[in-house]
C-alpha cells in the first residue's frame, strides 16, 4: 500500500505517522510546493491521497479539489478533511464537488484525534468503538435560541441525577464560554473553575485530580461536582478543539454523567464538540417562533446537517411550557424531532429570584415550583432509562413522580 498524506500542521503529522505501519510506504507534504513535486513522482501509483485543505490556503476549493482528482488515477482513493470554516454555501460547494469527483469529504470541527481514528478508520478498518477509552455519558444541553433556558435545566438535571443516583458521579461542566452563568445561578464566589484547568487542557495533562480540586460542590449532595466557566470571556474563540476533547475525555472517565451547558451559536470549539460527542443532545427551546423556527433551523442548516447530523439525533425539551397541544405539534414539525419534555413555567417571579439569589428552581421549595421540579423528575427519568438505570425516591417525595407528573417537593437547601 502506497499513502501520500499532505497537510501543514507538524504535530498532527506525527500522531498521524505513528498509527501508519512500518510496512507501508507512506510520504508527506507539508505545503503546496512539496505536494506538487511529490504527487509528480509518485502520484500514479497512490492508493490513498490524504489531504487536508489547509496546504491549499486561499485557492478556491473548486480549482484545488479538480487538481488533485486529475493528478492520481480514479481508483485511488481520496480522503479530504476540512478547516474550520463555517460559511454554509462553502460547505455546500465542497460536498458537491467531492460527490461530482468521488472524493471522500470528512468536515466539523476536528481534532489531530478525530482525524487520526477518521484516517485508522477509513484506510486501516478499525472500528470506532475500539478507539474510545471514554465510559462516562455526556449529556449536552443547548438553547435553540439565546436565554432559551438549557442553564436553568441543565443545572436541575444535574441535581436531580445527583441525589437520585447517588452511587453515580455527576460533573457540571459550565461550558457556556461567551456566556458562563452557571456561577451566577449558584451564587459561586470561589475562584475555582475552568480557568484553573485550562493551562491543563491544552497541555493534554489533566488528571482526575486536578479537575475535582478546579470544580466547586454543593452541600449535601457529595456526588455533584460543578466546573464553572471561563472567567475572561474573550479567550472563549481561543480555546481548541483538542483542550474539549481532552477535558471530555478525562471527565468522561472519571464520572458516571457529564452534563455539558454550552452556547447556542457553534462558534466555538466547546459548543461543536460537546454537540458532537454527546449521547443525548437536549435543545431547550420556548414557544416563540425566533426560538425553534427561525435560530434553530438557521444553525442547522448551516452548520450541524454538515457535521453529520439529522435532526432526530436531537431531542427537545419545550421549556416555559403553555400546555397548548398544537403548538408542540408545530415546534416538533419545525425542528423535525420529539418533545422529550414540557416544563413548566414559573410564575411570580420565581426564576428571576432563582437566578439573583443562587438558589435553583429544582431546590425550591414553594408550592409554586412543585410542577417545575416534577416534569425535571420526568427529564431525567428518560436520560436514566438511556442508561438503563433506575432513580431512586426520596423521602421528601409524596408521591412517586418517577412515573408520573405528580407534584412533589425538595426539601433541602443549596448551600456552597
Amino acid at each position: 500500500m502506497k499513502i501520500l498524506v499532505a497537510l501543514s500542521n507538524l504535530q498532527l503529522a506525527e500522531e498521524i505517522g505513528e498509527i501508519i505501519p512500518t510496512t507501508i510506504d507512506c510520504a508527506f507534504a507539508y505545503n503546496e510546493s512539496e505536494y506538487s513535486k511529490t504527487i509528480g513522482k509518485i502520484g500514479h501509483s497512490l492508493d490513498y491521497l490524504i489531504i487536508h485543505e489547509e496546504i491549499f490556503g486561499e485557492r478556491y476549493p473548486w480549482e484545488w479539489l479538480s487538481m488533485i482528482r486529475s493528478s492520481v488515477p480514479m481508483s485511488t482513493k481520496i480522503i479530504v478533511f476540512t478547516g474550520s470554516q463555517t460559511d454554509s454555501l462553502y460547505r455546500e460547494i465542497m460536498n458537491r464537488v467531492c460527490l461530482d469527483l468521488n472524493i471522500v469529504l470528512v468536515q466539523g470541527a476536528l481534532s489531530r484525534r478525530d482525524i487520526t481514528n477518521e484516517i485508522m478508520i477509513r484506510v486501516f478498518g478499525h472500528s470506532e468503538t475500539s478507539l474510545k477509552t471514554e465510559s462516562g455519558r455526556l449529556v449536552t444541553f443547548m438553547s435553540a435560541a439565546t436565554k432559551d433556558g438549557s442553564t436553568t435545566i441543565a443545572i436541575s438535571s444535574a441535581i436531580c441525577m445527583a441525589q437520585r443516583l447517588p452511587e453515580k458521579r455527576i460533573l457540571l461542566l459550565d461550558l457556556n464560554l461567551k456566556s458562563p452563568e452557571i456561577r451566577d445561578h449558584l451564587n459561586i464566589t470561589s475562584n475555582k473553575g475552568y480557568n484553573l484547568i485550562q493551562a491543563d487542557c491544552d497541555a493534554g495533562t489533566l488528571e482526575q485530580g486536578i479537575l475535582e480540586k478546579a470544580c466547586d460542590q454543593i452541600k449535601g449532595i457529595n456526588n455533584l461536582f460543578i466546573l464553572t466557566g471561563l472567567q475572561r470571556r474573550e479567550w472563549a474563540e481561543k480555546i481548541s478543539v483538542e483542550e474539549i476533547e481532552h477535558l471530555l475525555l478525562v471527565a468522561r472517565k472519571h464520572f458516571d454523567y457529564v452534563i455539558a451547558d454550552v452556547h447556542t451559536y457553534p462558534d466555538q470549539a466547546a459548543t461543536v464538540k460537546c454537540i458532537k460527542e454527546a449521547n443525548e443532545r437536549i435543545i431547550v427551546v420556548q414557544s416563540v417562533i425566533t426560538s425553534y423556527q427561525s435560530s434553530w433551523n438557521d444553525w442547522y442548516n448551516s452548520v450541524w446537517q454538515h457535521y453529520g447530523l439529522t435532526e432526530t439525533q436531537f431531542s427537545l425539551v419545550l421549556n416555559r411550557d403553555t400546555k397548548t397541544t398544537m403548538e408542540g405539534f408545530q415546534i416538533e414539525k419545525s425542528i423535525g424531532t420529539k418533545i422529550i419534555t414540557r416544563i413548566h413555567n414559573v410564575d411570580k417571579g420565581a426564576g428571576i429570584k432563582a437566578i439573583n439569589y443562587g438558589q435553583p428552581l429544582y431546590l425550591n421549595e414553594s408550592v409554586d415550583a412543585a410542577d417545575f421540579q416534577a416534569d425535571i423528575l420526568a427529564l431525567c427519568n428518560w436520560l436514566a432509562k438511556k442508561s438503563n438505570l433506575e432513580l431512586a425516591a426520596l423521602e421528601s417525595d409524596r408521591k412517586s413522580s418517577l412515573h408520573s407528573n405528580g407534584r412533589f417537593n425538595i426539601r433541602r437547601f443549596l448551600r456552597i
